[in-house]
């Protein structure tokens, strides 16, 4: 029997992990996606990132071996205002996005393209084609709050300011906590190219970016001239927010929840999820399970973040950096190492800190 058509909407990375695992299993796949190329929003690609991730088991499990793309971390300082520790970097790697020729949508790009992918650029989904659309047509439009909206997936918005281009160093990141943001600012490199994100879930003023700026130049040498304001949305708003379905659709990626609502690490959930959603078009049981699996934590980290840290913790960050100070920085480093090299077990799951513990 002659398998049916399959249409997904977004040509990201998870959508390219659901094109590949469906065409490889004899469907027809058409993949349309708003922008003109692969490679996603050009508001946030190209871009680096840093994630914790098995990209042994990973690639076992998505059918797919993305090795090559992702680099082990060398280091990622991390800071409260001055105050500098280093976190154990077993088990973090960075990765690049979007259409240059080192990165993880271009290998997946030309994976599907010989698989026999079919290809529809400059073809947004619209409100008015949702009640029209196949059964299992998949949808993976990752960060766009006017997709979000559409599809009536709770979501917050971020703001941020962006910053990218070459560098003189790969496999490197830091994170920076301040008051003036409700989530932090980190530089992740890879491939002697660099994406550096300030955002928050409130407007950011220009004099929290000037802060940023003078930090990076007094703390690691590092001065960008360039700025891009941006805002965007994150499935993060519900401890229910996790859904692998919803009416006729399948969704995937950013957009299905599958992300780490405590940091919004979401790499690892996109190249899952792809792999999830190949599979509900033909065991749609076996699907739900694998879903409820990979996202069993995330009530908890979501109850953690909203009821425990936002209140208590995060605005403090004066008083965590006169903790760490007196613990100081070499011991909370030596014990951390410890932790990690003891072998504390975080299962595999989504949401992302699913490795840190596990090297």
């Amino acid at each position: 029997m002659q398998k049916k058509d399959i249409l997904i909407y977004g040509a990201g990375m998870s959508g390219l992990v659901c094109a590949i695992n469906l065409a490889r299993d004899g469907y027809k796949v058409v993949v349309r996606d708003r922008e003109k190329e692969y490679g996603g929003d050009p508001l946030y690609n190209p871009s680096t990132h840093t994630t914790p991730i098995d990209v042994k088991k990973t690639s076992e499990y998505i059918g797919i071996d993305v090795s090559s793309v992702f680099y082990p971390l060398i280091a990622c300082p991390f800071y409260f205002h001055d105050t500098k520790a280093y976190a154990p970097h077993s088990g973090l790697y960075t990765v690049e996005r979007g259409n240059r020729p080192t990165s993880l949508d271009t290998l997946l790009y030309g994976i599907a393209c010989k698989e026999g992918v079919r290809f529809e650029f400059n073809s947004a989904l619209k409100k008015d084609q949702i009640a029209s659309l196949p059964a299992n047509t998949i949808i993976a439009c990752g960060l766009t709050p006017s997709a979000y909206d559409m599809l009536g997936v709770p979501y917050v918005r971020w703001y941020g300011y962006i910053s990218r281009g070459e560098i003189g160093f790969s496999n490197y990141s830091w994170i920076w906590w301040d008051e003036g943001i409700t989530e932090y600012g980190y530089l992740s490199s890879a491939n002697n190219y660099y994406f550096n994100l300030l955002f928050s879930k409130r407007p950011i003023s220009e004099a929290t970016l000037a802060k940023y700026r003078a930090f990076m130049r007094r703390n690691e040498g590092v001065e960008h001239e360039t700025w891009q304001y941006a805002t965007g949305a994150v499935p993060v708003a519900s401890p229910a927010n996790p859904r692998l379905f919803h009416e006729n659709l399948i969704y995937c990626g950013t957009i299905s929840g599958a992300m780490d609502p405590f940091a919004w690490f979401g790499i690892l959930g996109a190249l899952i999820t792809g792999k999830v959603a190949a599979m509900a078009v033909t065991d749609r049981g076996k699907a739900m399970a694998e879903f409820a699996r990979f996202n069993r934590y995330f009530k908890l980290a979501y109850l953690f973040k909203n009821k425990v840290w936002y209140p208590a913790i995060r605005p403090q960050v004066g008083m965590m950096e006169k903790a760490l100070l007196l613990v100081g920085p070499r011991n909370l480093e030596r014990f951390a190492a410890k932790y990690v090299h003891e072998g504390v077990h975080i299962p595999f799951s989504i949401p992302g800190f699913a490795h840190l513990g596990c090297y």
